[in-house]
């Protein structure tokens, strides 16, 4: 409604700007408004990425990554406006006056269609923004609510009283394709251009999740399909599993039922640079509304379409196939693994081809990848793959690592000698404390930040309030994570000034690995000597290696103390801590992580 009132403010404003300053100015204007809005479309997805990979993962402006695909899109437009503005008044000095009413006419006409483009390209950019589905209360895709076709597939819902958000598809995708057709047309790769980005809004909290992630925070690792790309396969043998023998609903975005089809199934690993960050953070977070597939036919035409179900790793049992049959849907990685795997599957129409595969705003061209496309023989098979783990993590040999230095450390002591497990910082300080230094908090618990401390006057029991609400003394964890400490101090198995941790190169990642291969990179460390006390807990971003930490002096010991921070997902027992491919402990027997 709100958005509505201000959509139809914004057009009669600005086309009553318009009337009364002639036909010819109002065309020069419109002209202008109509090369800023394509060039200002060129140079959405390149510059909204440039402006995502320049946003800080922590502090204030961190939240210029949320809004970078709005930003992206109404910089362009604007600044290109300016410029031509600025251009035509001092190419076009003066005006042509015509008769009074041929003036008020045509400057209407074309105030009109300034107002319809600028108003158009102001909503897609606002849909495109880190904010509530619902803001000013319109949402544009959203759940169906049919259950008998498909309840929980995204479907177009609302419509402006003026539909300037659509015309502004429709005539900049016809552009695209016609008088500034290009080799690589808007209309091919974002045939829902109006909603294209306003998918991303859709997450837990909201819209309160990330809603764009910088291109390498994830990967494609393999493809494949199910049935026939002819769409011989009957569509309700393909949307059965194992779980649910019962044939799953599912309209296209158009609210169609597709009755002849395939199913493309896509696996990604997510990068720690994926995870939420913040309050709950730590674990990949996505919606059907995040995932979105271009396909084309041999016509040239495209649609886009979001996933039918997602494929991801459990704890308690095999890998799992969960679907989008319902609203609010959001899957979470498990534990707390530097890699996450996870599959998307699609249902294709038949004889149409995958060309682009989008998640969080970031473009993989199917057209340009050479990797095979497997071909899974029936639904059952593809269950087999999913219950035996290798749909998602392939037949990849178990990790070796160099051995020569490594020490031996007994993992099922009562207390193993240079590690915590645990979520305890071994110091307290306020909340107030915390908050000054930057760090976020997840209601009393250190959630993210980097920061100093000064021992004496910021922590400890004297300068901490008694009431344990307003007082820190922990990190927080996502949901089935633990946290495993290495103390790398000196006198410590692990220590930076002896073996194999002193020998090993400094710009390596910094990984736990557990009995079947699963890795943990370290997301943060506790330095502490006698004046200050600094921490950094990233579990957004991992270390990229012991170059990201405070150094140890061998003239210093015992003044110096310095632990490394791991999240892992509960319950596992880890073998090893490597730095790059040099084994630094070998836990024999293995090391359980739970709680001792």
């Amino acid at each position: 409604m709100i958005l509505n009132l201000i959509v139809v403010a914004l057009v009669l404003s600005i086309t009553a700007a318009w009337i009364f300053r002639g036909a010819f100015n109002s065309l020069i204007h419109l002209l202008c408004v109509l090369t800023a809005g394509a060039v200002a479309f060129g140079l959405w997805e390149p510059l909204s990425m440039m402006i995502v990979g320049f946003s800080p993962e922590r502090g204030f402006f961190s939240f210029i990554e949320g809004l970078a695909w709005g930003v992206g899109l109404i910089l362009p437009f604007v600044v290109t406006l300016i410029v031509l503005r600025v251009i035509t008044d001092k190419v076009v000095k003066g005006n042509i006056k015509n008769w009074g009413m041929v003036d008020v006419i045509f400057g209407f006409l074309f105030g009109f269609q300034t107002a319809m483009i600028t108003a158009g390209i102001f909503v897609i950019a606002l849909g495109a923004m880190r904010l509530p589905s619902n803001f000013l209360g319109y949402q544009p895709l959203w759940y169906s609510e049919d259950r008998a076709a498909g309840q929980g597939a995204l479907v177009r819902t609302d419509t402006l009283w003026i539909p300037v958000d659509r015309l502004v598809s429709m005539s900049y995708g016809g552009l695209s394709q016609g008088t500034l057709s290009t080799s690589q047309p808007l209309a091919k790769w974002y045939p829902d251009l109006d909603i294209a980005r306003f998918g991303n809004r859709i997450s837990a909290g909201d819209g309160g999740a990330r809603n764009t992630y910088t291109d390498d925070a994830f990967r494609l690792t393999s493809a494949y399909t199910i049935g026939s790309i002819d769409g011989s396969t009957p569509v309700e043998d393909l949307l059965k599993d194992k779980r649910d023998p019962i044939a799953q609903g599912y309209l296209d975005i158009d609210s169609k039922k597709i009755d002849e089809g395939y199913l493309a199934g896509f696996v990604v690993n997510f990068a720690p640079n994926a995870r939420e960050r913040g309050k709950k953070g730590g674990q990949v977070m996505v919606s059907n509304g995040q995932i979105r597939l271009v396909a084309q036919n041999k016509d040239g035409d495209t649609l886009a379409m979001h996933p039918v179900a997602t494929i991801s790793e459990s704890i308690d049992g095999p890998d799992g196939r969960w679907r989008f049959d319902s609203n609010d849907v959001f899957i979470n990685s498990v534990g707390g693994k530097t890699a996450v795997p996870m599959g998307f599957e699609f249902l294709v129409p038949a004889d149409y081809t995958p060309i682009g595969l989008s998640i969080k705003g970031v473009r993989i061209n199917l057209e340009e990848s050479s990797m095979k496309i497997a071909e899974i023989s029936s639904v059952a098979d593809r269950d087999r793959r999913i219950r035996s783990g290798s749909l998602l993590k392939g037949d990849a040999p178990k990790a070796t690592f160099n051995m020569s230095d490594v020490k031996v450390v007994d993992g099922s002591a009562n207390v193993v000698q240079g590690v915590l497990i645990g979520n305890s910082l071994r110091n307290m300080m306020s909340t107030t404390t915390a908050k000054s230094q930057g760090f976020t908090l997840d209601d009393n618990l250190l959630s993210e930040g980097q920061g100093k401390f000064d021992v004496k006057a910021q922590l400890g029991r004297n300068n901490t309030p008694t009431d344990r609400r307003l007082r820190v003394d922990k990190f927080s964890l996502g949901k089935r994570q633990q946290m495993v400490q290495i103390d790398v101090s000196p006198d410590m198995p692990a220590s930076l000034l002896d073996g194999a941790m002193r020998l090993t190169d400094t710009d390596k990642p910094i990984k736990l690995i557990d009995t079947k291969g699963g890795e943990y990179e370290a997301i943060g460390f506790v330095y502490q000597d006698e004046k200050i006390m600094e921490i950094r807990y990233t579990n957004g971003s991992t270390l990229k290696g012991l170059t990201d930490m405070p150094s140890l002096s061998t003239s210093r010991i015992g003044d110096q103390k310095l632990r490394i921070l791991f999240i892992v997902t509960q319950n596992v027992e880890i073998e090893y801590l490597v730095v790059g491919d040099d084994a630094i402990l070998h836990f024999k027997p293995k090391m359980p992580t739970k709680r001792r």
